[in-house]
């Protein structure tokens, strides 16, 4: 049925999701119009191409934008070519909180006929069955772009025709979740150019005992992360302190004191568009929690997997490093301070 028909009943619930990030995560261009997002707007493209040469756009909302052209395939090149591994086919929107305006940036550049295969993540009642639009590059078919409600609540028409008689699915487990925010392996964390890659947040999770706690207990899947944040409101549904008040309640360093749990738990070690390599910040925050005071290094020997526990080189360099707001510290002087951070010192 599509989102605009669960909004004709539930309208102040469809006005708050269509701000959130699910729904924009596909979007048609339709008479060689660009989309139109809720915060966000589209007003360059990869050089060469005009609106009437691109069929879809990947993403567009807050943090980056990808584009299909009119065969289905992710735009990698010219026009017509390929081979050019210095193509700029990626927009990425500016982050102020690690300085960076907006540009472009490649993804897969110089690619020949990339083939968009993410539909069971970006759209609704996907299929891995034919070409959407008989467009041979797109793998599969789907009834709506994008993550519509009836992604997660499942097909509508029948609750529509008969509403107090037939309900909606509600999945309130984080099984479902999982199945868009999961890396294949759910006991390895993917790692590329020295971050976490993006969307692996269950994994991230079942590497630790949050694993006991689902999604849905810190967030609102309807509104998602950024509409809060823009509206100054918390981007969570309950904060570290309700359940983790005796570690709230005694930080080691005096200076820490008003410092979010989150700053140092919940480091933005994983990168959708941009990130600070040297600075050790990324643009989007892991679900790993627990720091090991004794680890420098988030990362395996080969860089590829990311330990299960917060390092100090995340959890502190990004204040207390190259560049950072903080006084540089040393890893024996962060070592330090980290252990037994939250351990109050009992009186003699």
């Amino acid at each position: 049925m599509g989102s605009q028909s669960c909004g004709g009943c539930h309208k102040e619930l469809y006005d708050i999701f269509m701000k959130s990030g699910h729904p924009w995560q596909l979007n048609p261009v339709i008479n060689g119009q660009s989309p139109k997002y809720p915060f966000t707007e589209i007003k360059v493209l990869p050089q060469g191409y005009s609106w009437k040469d691109i069929s879809y756009v990947i993403g567009g909302f807050n943090w980056k934008a990808l584009f299909v052209n009119i065969d289905g395939y992710i735009i990698t090149d010219e026009v017509g070519k390929s081979g050019n591994s210095e193509f700029l086919n990626q927009y990425n929107y500016a982050d102020s909180l690690i300085n960076k305006t907006a540009g472009w940036v490649k993804y897969h550049a110089g690619a020949d006929k990339l083939l968009y295969d993410c539909g069971s993540c970006h759209t609704t009642g996907y299929s891995s069955n034919g070409h959407q639009d008989n467009l041979p590059g797109v793998v599969g078919s789907w009834a709506l772009p994008g993550v519509q409600c009836e992604e997660c609540h499942g097909p509508g028409s029948l609750h529509a025709s008969n509403p107090t008689g037939i309900a909606m699915r509600i999945e309130r487990t984080s099984g479902l979740c999982s199945k868009c925010h999961s890396s294949k392996n759910q006991n390895t964390l993917v790692v590329s150019n020295g971050f976490i890659q993006n969307h692996q947040q269950y994994t991230e999770l079942y590497q630790g005992k949050h694993l006991t706690l689902d999604c849905i207990v810190c967030h609102d899947p309807h509104k998602g992360v950024e509409q809060p944040r823009r509206n100054n409101q918390p981007t969570t549904t309950i904060q570290c302190e309700n359940c983790h008040w005796k570690e709230a309640g005694y930080q080691k360093s005096s200076i820490m004191a008003g410092v979010k749990c989150v700053e140092c738990h919940m480091p933005r070690m994983a990168m959708s568009a941009w990130s600070e390599p040297a600075r050790f910040i990324g643009d989007i925050r892991a679900h790993l929690l627990a720091i090991d005071p004794t680890q420098i290094g988030q990362f395996s020997q080969d860089g590829n997997t990311a330990i299960s526990q917060v390092s100090l080189d995340f959890a502190c360099k990004s204040c207390h490093g190259t560049g950072g707001i903080a006084e540089s510290l040393s890893d024996q002087e962060l070592m330090a301070t980290a252990n037994q951070y939250h351990t109050k010192p009992v009186a003699p």
